[in-house]
């Protein structure tokens, strides 16, 4: 005789009782510091960026957004930014109202010297769009031997060592990115020299010289256009008092 409850079929398992469904996703507000004019240029950025026309950006171009921007974020800041705003490690993508937050903090914590560096090595790499901070090694080569306190190619060949063992040169295509290695130059890696800006006599004082005066030469640049514009406008207001067709003052 068998057993109590051997052979027996199990109870059919209870079904669920039916819940509400769970709530959506509630996005904070922006950041309170931001006008409309801020969430505009930022709003039309992410657009730009959202290739796949998903309301998110693939986490891989909040760096080059935020230079966009007008930042030199550092690799670490960006993992600390990842950190404090994705909700974990295996987020690839990055949402708007995310992205907001990223820019507000990276403008709590301030950019340091490292920008006008940055900006003075675009110049000198004549790249005006400075959109990824990628130059033709050979042109910057030429320009360091005549600018500030001109580099040596004795120099330029330790530089080179240094370039391709951080994979900030390309060899093969010529292309140098000066963003990675500023970086890495501000980063003071021991393993390779104590201080790599003051060894490549590309001191920041120097640098930020160079940035200033190329800023302040656009600047006067553009008060010649202005005034030329002005005085044809003042010319041509003349002439057609001579002629009638306007009072004068």
């Amino acid at each position: 005789m068998p057993k109590k409850g051997k052979g027996k079929e199990p109870a059919p398992a209870k079904a669920a009782a039916p819940g509400p469904p769970p709530k959506p996703k509630k996005i904070p507000p922006p950041p309170a510091c931001f006008g409309p004019e801020d969430l505009a240029k930022f709003k039309e950025l992410f657009k730009a960026c959202d290739e796949e026309n998903i309301d998110k950006v693939k986490i891989e171009q909040i760096p080059f957004m935020l230079r966009k921007l007008g930042f030199n974020p550092k690799s670490q800041e960006i993992k600390e930014l990842y950190r404090l705003f994705l909700e974990d490690d295996l987020v690839d993508t990055v949402e708007y109202h995310e992205f907001l937050f990223m820019i507000e903090a990276k403008m709590n914590w301030g950019d340091d010297f490292e920008l006008a560096v940055t900006k003075a090595m675009a110049a000198l790499a004549h790249d005006d769009e400075h959109e990824i901070g990628i130059a033709d090694f050979e042109i910057l080569r030429e320009e360091l031997t005549v600018w500030g306190e001109p580099i040596t190619e004795i120099e330029f060949v330790d530089w080179i060592k240094l370039s391709v063992k951080d994979k900030t040169y390309n060899m093969e295509d010529g292309t140098f990115n000066y963003v990675k290695f500023i970086e890495n130059m501000n980063a003071k890696d021991v393993k390779y020299i104590k201080e790599p800006i003051n060894f490549y006599k590309l001191d920041q004082k120097t640098l930020a010289a160079m940035a200033i005066k190329r800023a302040q030469e656009e600047k006067e640049e553009q008060e010649k256009k202005d005034a030329l514009n002005k005085a044809k406008e003042e010319a041509k207001r003349q002439k057609m008092i001579a002629d009638g067709l306007i009072p004068p003052d």
